[in-house]
């Protein structure tokens, strides 16, 4: 409902804000819990990833940094500690540190490219660093001072502790949420079952799991360098965001399990400083697999890149002509046992365009065409660009029918469109289509099925253009024609 000023109420508006506001504040609180709950006696948190994923949540989403959100984050730091036992005064200093590394990494963040956010070059990893290290020095000075309260330590112990800690939570967490991909992609990257090639791409996360389980039975200083062999194996084997996930779970592992003397280490005489030295160990050490992992995932993007341009045609983005017919082979040896339907497509008087509205005209022709025709085409149907205003359509697994009434769409969508001209105007278009059909065990060569497409094409265009004609069949007594 609209008020008398014509502005909707002020519920409407706040009703987001306030969900946010709670999302917020219940996740750094959650968060925070978790953090205290690996806190050892005497110490900060082994583990406090409170503050990477209140700074992921701000920079994935900037809808949530508003200053409501940041004050619901404020409130759930207060909230979990104080839930805890902790004192109102240290809390409220403890708060106000971790705040000011989150403020400073989200300022930071705004000011990096957005290819950087997402770590989806090799130097976004180096800028990931600095702003870690940014967050953490900014949290250290602010909070360095209650290390004197905490565990009787000065505070140039405390800032290096502090800022230990913090720079090793952030570079094992924000990668995580930085890349990742959302749940709709992960559902569809999920296999649906087991299979051999699962188990084997599988197998560096096995052979992860197994230097593990050999750190725990060694121990020593040189367990905590055991896994990074298979780490790195998964950073070239895996997606950015997998190798973040196993980076995180492997060095969460390691934050937790060496204050609580799971991997036995010598005893060494200063345990704070010997804490801090495993830590900043543990944090450069999560910068080798993500290093990697971004370096393998922006050569197979300019792979991917590559091999798209070389098979793709430029100026439409339909399959290149040499492409199209290497698919289309495959996918006739593939359907063997079902029809496959071949479309060619010639559209009327493309010459005519190209003089009187230049080639520039014509061009946005052949765009706008083939956009239609994407739209009334399957995912796993085949289009390519042979040649001019040539085009070719395969159809697995449609019948003649069926290809026919996809043939007689894609005519009446051309016909019914006004094509604007770069240069004004507009031009009504339309489409000659020959279709011919390879029947369940006929035709094995991809050329003949093309020469009887070309030749109803060709009828076709003989018989006044804009219409469909359908090609000599095997296992079909006649062909039907569509005017």
């Amino acid at each position: 409902m609209l008020t008398a000023t014509g502005e909707l109420p002020a519920k409407a508006n706040t009703e987001p804000q306030l969900a946010i506001a709670l999302i917020v504040a219940g996740i750094v609180f959650l968060a925070s819990f978790f953090g205290i709950l690996t806190r050892p006696v005497g110490f900060l948190a082994a583990v406090w990833p409170a503050n990477a994923i209140l700074l992921g949540m701000m920079v994935r989403n900037p809808a949530f940094a508003t200053p409501l959100g940041w004050l619901a984050a404020f409130v759930g730091y207060i909230a979990a500690d104080l839930s805890t036992g902790g004192n109102f005064f240290v809390t409220l200093w403890l708060t106000i540190a971790n705040m000011t590394g989150a403020l400073t990494g989200y300022l930071l963040f705004r000011l990096a490219p957005e290819s950087d956010r997402w770590l989806q070059r090799p130097a976004s990893v180096l800028h990931l660093f600095a702003i870690c290290c940014a967050v953490a020095l900014a949290a250290s000075i602010a909070g360095g001072g209650a290390a004197r309260l905490l565990f009787g330590r000065d505070f140039f112990h405390g800032l290096t502790f502090w800022f230990i800690t913090e720079l090793v939570n952030s570079l094992i967490i924000l990668p995580v949420l930085l890349t990742f991909p959302g749940f709709r992609k992960l559902r569809e990257l999920w296999p649906a079952k087991l299979s051999p090639a699962l188990l084997q791409h599988a197998l560096p996360m096995l052979v992860l799991a197994a230097s593990v389980a050999l750190a725990i039975m060694l121990g020593g200083p040189g367990a905590l360098a055991m896994p990074i062999p298979a780490l790195l194996w998964c950073s070239l084997t895996y997606r950015t965001f997998t190798t973040s996930v196993l980076t995180m779970l492997l060095c969460t592992w390691l934050l937790i399990s060496i204050p609580a003397n799971f991997i036995p280490l010598p005893e060494l005489p200063d345990p704070l400083r010997s804490l801090d030295s495993l830590r900043l160990g543990i944090a450069l050490m999560a910068l080798c697999p993500l290093t990697v992992a971004s370096i393998n995932a922006a050569r197979t993007e300019l792979i991917e890149r590559l091999s798209h341009a070389a098979n793709h045609d430029s100026l439409t983005g339909a399959l290149s002509r040499g492409a199209f017919i290497d698919r289309s082979e495959t996918c006739l040896r593939i359907n063997q046992d079902r029809g496959t339907s071949l479309l060619m497509l010639d559209i009327d008087h493309f010459k005519n365009v190209n003089d009187r509205f230049g080639h520039a005209g014509g061009d946005a022709m052949l765009k706008e065409f083939v956009v239609l025709v994407s739209h009334v085409l399957r995912p796993a149907d085949l289009f390519g660009r042979m040649g001019g205003e040539e085009f070719a359509v395969v159809l697995p697994g449609l019948d003649m029918i069926a290809a026919t009434s996809v043939a007689e769409r894609i005519r009446q969508a051309l016909e019914a469109r006004a094509i604007k001209m770069p240069t004004g105007g507009e031009v009504w278009a339309t489409v000659s289509i020959g279709v011919a059909t390879r029947a369940p065990g006929g035709w094995t060569s991809f050329d003949e099925v093309m020469l009887a497409a070309d030749r109803a094409l060709y009828e076709a265009k003989d018989a006044g253009r804009n219409m469909v004609r359908v090609g000599a069949q095997q296992a079909y007594a006649a062909a039907p024609t569509l005017n």
